[in-house]
């Protein structure tokens, strides 16, 4: 059985990744390298928009693993950035669907690039069994963490996919 130790520096990870993750000079980078102004919030959105949409904003809660409240503020920016377009849905006019633009994908690669060219010479060192290894490891914490969490309620939103990048459209930017 691991130790308190071992539980402390797990924490501790988490924790630091999580601001790291969170962090407003993390937007910035991004904005710079790809030239695109879009926060890493919306482009997680964005990214579940492209692989699933259109899709109802009940979906894309869901999907984004976002509360309604903070999904409407990312959705908000995404169409006054014409990334994505909200209509009614054809058979109920009380629900609204989102489905990407081209500017929007456009937008989701450009990003989705300047990360990857971002990741590659950040990790540069690493060998791909290695960065492989980590990822798997990174996934089964994950999950793990998961299954010690009660089960959301109704007004909650769902589980984000976890399984890797077709299922994770955000290019692993997670928000």
């Amino acid at each position: 059985m691991p130790s308190a130790a071992s539980h402390r520096r797990i924490n501790e990870a988490i924790s630091a990744m999580s601001r790291f993750a969170r962090s407003p000079k993390l937007d910035v980078v991004h904005a710079e390298r790809s030239g695109i102004d879009l926060k890493l919030a919306a482009y997680g959105v964005l990214g579940q928009v492209i692989a699933h949409g259109p899709v109802t904003l009940s979906e894309l809660s869901h999907l984004a693993r976002m509360p309604p409240s903070a999904l409407s503020r990312q959705v908000k920016l995404l169409e006054e950035g014409d990334h994505i377009t909200r209509a009614p849905h054809t058979g109920d006019a009380r629900v609204a669907l989102v489905q990407a633009t081209a500017r929007g994908r456009a937008a989701h690669d450009r990003v989705r690039r300047a990360n990857d060219d971002l990741l590659a010479r950040q990790l540069a060192g690493w060998t791909d069994a290695e960065l492989n290894h980590l990822a798997a490891q990174m996934q089964r914490l994950l999950a793990d963490l998961r299954a010690g969490l009660p089960a959301p309620r109704a007004h909650e939103a769902g589980p984000e996919p976890i399984s890797g990048r077709d299922d994770d459209a955000d290019g692993g930017l997670e928000a």
